[in-house]
């Protein structure tokens, strides 16, 4: 990432060692060439006449006093930084003496920050056991885009994709926020740090920039992909190119402006898609970068201004093993003047915060400021595992436990904190203010967070960041029903299509419109600079027109007009040598006022049935051929005239985008409509002050009549949302099966091979089932479940309208557990429970559901046993924080046999009871982010392990495949070393395991460096369920447990229990998960007399580390034990597929 540190450092000391270094010709220069005196340096005067050694090296620049060329590499330095008289480039005052950075100044009390991105990590969840985000928890108005990170590229094919199944999940949930935030804009990344390290796809964007088939390939991939996860926009992350430590090529700097050409050309015309552009902070890779190329094509850059400093620091000649932040803004603000020394517009800027910091080990504790020596990276924080980073809620929760006093560096931006040998900087609320100040100053109206899924479940982050930036949450959506005592309402008159302005987007609530017959959108550049582009906005919540540009003639004697039906809202003098193009839409209730009213002609007069005359401007709506300025067009209307056209002005100065008050732009507020345009040099007395660019005539809402009420047409529940979440329960009521029976919509993904899934397979599977789908619809479902995990995850106020519906249209039809209030309970109740999984589940099995949660209740008070109240140590992340220490990786419940065909996890136990299901082998593995280690217990679908056959009723019968069927049922018993794991009952001694999870595999997975081969866990298909004890609780297996008694009614719960009972009791016996198993990864445990383990003896094995006994790594191989007294393991259960 940025070390920008390192080229300044770096400048400096070439520097010096041009000036002082002596040589000769058998004690060559480290830099430059010796001289006939034996003195280092550049230039003719060390590398011309009389030159003793390396007389063939160049100087990075021309200090313009050298008379040829032939002495650097470059006559100017890259990205105008400036040349020093011994030929370096550089930008401190060595360089630049008397060349000042001229700097964008604007009012910050005038600069509103206009854009706050958040950066989603999709790996979150499965990477971080705390402080991460699913994707139906992003908090509610404080973001205005989201990108999710990261897609992939096949580097064989160049198409992008989604890379592994959890992503595309991830990818298809991310817009759950939509449902109550809509405008919010949703960008997929491509690209990352690690898509240039060493690997497959190390050179895949130089590829791709390189190729004009190649980008063909990746773009029209790319419309694909963007149109089935509804992205509204793409971030291309190129780390980096042209740098050969980063796989780049030396072409990659022209290459990568052809390849960012290409891709702003296709988003602009497909539906006007978004294009930004991340770009590090530092000159080392800057350089690299054509950003003055780059700027037209982008809609901004994301600047990476954070990483100024980490663990790397330590082993760098240039910078040291010293602490210092790595948001410092001194150093960022250099990494700024980098942009402004090239006239990089600000409005083009996004300034880049972090939510997580850079952490040192201190040689000395006693020396904890900036500037002292450290002699590594911080220790892991136990959510981010990570050495030498720490998430802001990692820090917080080290400041409140240990009472810590942070230090503010004002200068510097950042507040720092120590503790032993602990230092960290940081920012909050205050420094962010003290950024946000500086970059508002510099007109710089956006700020993007890396990343958002780093904040804790209070968004105490970004409602600190939100603070500093003098912004304010947005209003919750008013779901509630309407008061139906009032006499009368406010009802808003249909709002009218409008053109935006030449650098804005639609305003909230409008839509572009897509020209009729082609893939853009309604466009024009007329009375626009800078590429700037204008779009047809019409309103989202009404029928969108039908709309094209009419009157085109290959000659350029161009004919407007309408056909009949149609109406003019625009027009384009583009490709006209006369005349001009007409903007036509159909007549809706969206353009009708557009109709009514027409443009007279030069000089001419409003006619008698059009006699209101609302304006006249020398080019009429904009796009019409000039007239004298005496003779101007008259905008004439019946009278009075349509409400939409009375209240209207001239705004001279609207636009930002240029940063100047004597710049105008063809621009209205977005609340109003243009009807009118006049370029600066048909101003009449240029009295407002613009010399450039063009004025709009801008027309205001009118206010909404006031009409009486009629409540036989009022929605029952309110709200937009509402009602369509009302429209999808009851179609879904109608037939219930539906979903489960035909759609057989997918519970993670759809299905998987031994190699990465196709997209292509993908979408001709799920064709065919859906064109069997002739009831419900599979996107009707997807957003009927996303309607419902909304419902549990977000706020309970603003949300609660939603639950009446769904308590009223659905619960109360079948079952009290499965009501609004009881399902958010059990869902806050179990802490890594996915709420997409669990409305799956209600909404494929109604019928079964309710039961199903209940015998879950149940078993929990019967099997989970509260933990040692006298050892029972607190767990980090279950302290005052509030915050979970589970991980938030989704898991898929069924409790009780389901519609769909899958079986359920009393099924399974009662396989392996009868032998239908023989273990095939046991593995530990040690899962750092998920808080300790994991017995993996394989049963393979059959009496025999690897011989074909078994029933199928133990198998997913659901999934359309194109591999191998279910052949195991793996099960997961996770232990969180945290709590009292190990614990005696009657003298013998338990684990407690804190969650059980089951999946199925169908194939094995051998990676290098991972030890023995496993099943395969990552597909689509291998949906896990199970469930996990509540807080303070675990199920200590084998442990007595009392039954209780029954009903003859429930004689099934009674012998689920009972099973359950006797599977923990036999995996007790044979030893997987008594001391025969635990004495694999214990280290030197004490036993009591009976030969069970001293609970207080539970120093795991480290994972590096082989057994004394076995001389092995216990967390890397299989395992069967074949015999107790004496005991014996065969370490070497054979792979199926080998």
């Amino acid at each position: 990432m940025a070390r920008l540190l390192l080229f300044f450092f770096a400048l400096v000391a070439h520097f010096q060692l041009s000036i002082q270094q002596e040589c000769s010709v058998s004690k060559p220069c480290e830099l430059g060439c010796c001289s006939r005196s034996g003195f280092c340096g550049f230039g003719p005067d060390h590398c011309g006449d009389g030159c003793l050694s390396g007389c063939d090296r160049k100087a990075d620049c021309n200090p313009s006093t050298w008379n040829s060329t032939k002495w650097s590499k470059w006559e100017k330095c890259p990205l105008n930084v400036c040349c020093s008289k011994s030929g370096f480039c550089g930008t401190t005052e060595e360089f630049c003496a008397g060349k000042p950075v001229k700097r964008p100044s604007c009012n910050i009390n005038n600069t509103p920050v206009e854009r706050v991105i958040g950066y989603y990590e999709a790996w979150s969840t499965s990477k971080r056991r705390c402080y991460s985000m699913l994707p139906e928890s992003i908090p509610y108005g404080y973001y205005t885009d989201i990108i999710f990170s990261f897609a992939t590229i096949d580097p064989q094919t160049f198409e992008i994709e989604a890379g592994d199944h959890k992503t595309e999940e991830y990818m298809r949930r991310i817009s759950t926020i939509k449902l109550v935030q809509p405008d919010i804009r949703i960008w997929i990344a491509v690209g990352g740090w690690s898509f240039n390290d060493p690997g497959p796809t190390r050179t895949t964007f130089s590829d791709i920039a390189g190729s004009a088939a190649n980008r063909q390939k990746f773009l029209n991939s790319l419309v694909l992909f963007m149109n089935k996860y509804g992205f509204d926009g793409i971030d291309i992350d190129w780390e980096y190119p042209v740098a050969e430590d980063r796989g780049g090529r030396g072409v990659d700097y022209e290459n990568f402006v052809s390849f960012m050409r290409a891709l702003n050309l296709r988003m602009k015309w497909f539906r006007r898609r978004f294009v930004s552009l991340t770009l590090p902070a530092s000159y080392w890779y800057l350089q690299h970068f054509d950003i003055v190329g780059l700027e037209p094509l982008v809609d901004w850059f994301n600047i990476m201004t954070y990483d100024m400093h980490g663990s790397w620091d330590l082993t760098n000649k240039w910078t040291g093993p010293f602490a210092n932040s790595h948001t410092n803004m001194t150093e960022i603000q250099d990494a700024l003047d980098l942009l402004w020394r090239n006239d990089i517009s600000p409005r083009k800027v996004t300034f880049g915060m972090a939510f997580y910091s850079r952490s040192f080990t201190l040689q000395d504790p006693a020396c904890n400021e900036p500037g002292c020596r450290v002699s590594s990276g911080g220790n892991a924080g136990r959510c981010s595992g990570t050495t030498g980073v720490l998430l802001h809620p990692e820090i917080a929760d080290e400041i409140r436990t240990r009472g810590l006093m942070p230090t503010l560096y004002r200068g510097a931006a950042v507040k720092t904190v120590s503790w032993g040998d602990q230092w960290v900087s940081f920012d909050d609320v205050v420094t962010w203010r003290l950024k946000v100040n500086i970059i508002r100053s510099q007109c710089i109206p956006g700020v993007m967070v890396w990343a958002m899924s780093q904040d804790d479940e209070e968004g105490t982050n970004i409602k600190a960041l939100t603070a500093a930036l003098d912004r304010k949450q947005m209003p919750e959506p008013n779901f509630s029903k309407p008061n139906n005592t009032q006499p009368v309402a406010d009802l808003a008159p249909p709002r009218l299509c409008r053109w935006s302005g030449c650098y804005a987007d639609c305003p909230p609530g409008f839509k572009t419109v897509q020209r009729f017959g082609h893939e853009e959108v309604m466009l024009t550049e007329e009375n626009c600079m800078d590429q700037g582009m204008s779009r047809l906005c019409c309103p989202a919540d009404q029928p969108l027109p039908s709309c094209g540009w009419n009157g085109h003639s290959n000659s350029g004697k161009c004919t407007p007009g309408c056909a009949p039906g149609e109406v003019e809202v625009g027009t384009l003098t583009y490709g006209c040598s006369s005349g001009y193009q007409s903007a036509c839409c159909t007549n809706t209730t969206s353009t009708a006022a557009y109709g009514v009213c027409k443009w007279t002609g030069c000089g001419e007069s409003c006619p008698s049935a059009l006699p209101h005359k609302v304006v006249s401007a020398w080019m009429g709506s904009g796009g019409m051929p000039h007239c004298d300025v005496d003779k101007l067009r008259s905008f004439c209307c019946p009278d009075p005239p349509p409400a939409d056209f009375t209240d209207c002005s001239w705004v001279s100065v609207n636009g930002s985008h240029y940063n100047s008050k004597y710049y105008c732009e063809d621009t209205c507020p977005s609340d109003q409509v243009k009807i009118a345009t006049e370029t600066a040099g048909g101003f009449t007395g240029f009295g407002n002050g613009c010399f450039v660019g063009a004025r709009g005539y801008c027309c205001k809402q009118p206010p909404p009549p006031v009409v009486p009420r009629d409540d036989d047409n009022e929605d029952p529940f309110g709200g937009k949302q509402n009602k369509e979440f009302q429209g999808l329960l009851e179609e879904y009521m109608e037939n219930p099966t539906c979903p489960a029976t035909i759609l057989v919509p997918e519970r993670s993904s759809w299905f998987r091979d031994s190699k990465r899934r196709s997209l292509s397979a993908e979408t001709a599977e799920l064709g065919i089932l859906q064109s069997r789908a002739t009831e419900c619809k599979e996107d009707h479902f997807t957003r009927l479940v996303a309607f419902g995990a909304a419902m549990l995850t977000m706020s309970t106020s603003m949300l609660e309208p939603l639950r009446v519906v769904y308590d009223e249209l659905f619960a109360d039809h079948f079952d009290s557990e499965l009501r609004a209030d009881s399902l958010r309970s059990y869902y806050e109740s179990i802490l890594n429970l996915d709420p997409n999984g669990l409305m799956q589940y209600v909404f494929l099995n109604p019928v079964q559901a309710g039961r199903g949660i209940w015998r879950d209740r149940q078993t929990t008070s019967a099997f989970c046993q509260v933990e040692s109240t006298s050892t029972t140590r607190k767990r980090q992340g279950l302290d005052a924080s509030g915050q979970s220490s589970a991980l938030l990786a989704p898991r898929i419940v069924e409790w009780l046999p389901s519609s769909a065909g899958v079986p359920d996890f009393g099924t399974v136990v009662q396989g392996i009871l009868n032998g239908e299901l023989s273990l095939h082998y046991a593995r530990w593995v040690y899962l750092r982010n998920q808080g300790g280690p994991m017995l993996e217990l394989a049963y393979w679908i059959g009496p025999v392990p690897g011989q074909p056959g078994g029933s199928d009723r133990y198998r997913d019968n659901t999934r359309p495949t194109n591999g191998r069927p279910d052949r195991w049922v793996v099960v997961h018993l996770h232990i969180n070393e945290r709590t009292n794991w190990l614990r005696s009952f009657n003298g013998r001694t338990y684990v407690g395991i804190q969650s059980v999870q089951i999946f199925h595999g169908q194939e094995t997975n051998e990676i290098e460096g991972q030890g023995a081969w496993r099943v395969d866990n990552t597909g689509s298909r291998s949906t896990r369920r199970g469930y996990r004890c509540p807080e303070n609780t675990l199920w200590y297996f084998g442990a007595p447990v009392a039954i209780p008694g029954s009903s003859p009614a429930d004689e099934a719960m009674r012998q689920y229990w009972q099973n359950l009972r006797d599977w923990a009791l036999r995996l007790f016996n044979s030893g997987y998960v008594a001391s025969p198993g635990l004495s694999l990864i214990l280290r030197n445990p004490v036993r009591l007399i009976n030969g069970d383990y001293d609970p207080s003896s539970r120093t795991l094995l480290g994972q590096g580390e082989n057994h004394p006994d076995y001389h092995q790594n216990m967390w890397l191989i299989n395992w069967i034990i074949t015999g107790l007294n004496p005991l014996f393991f065969d370490f070497g259960p054979a792979d199926p597929d080998a």
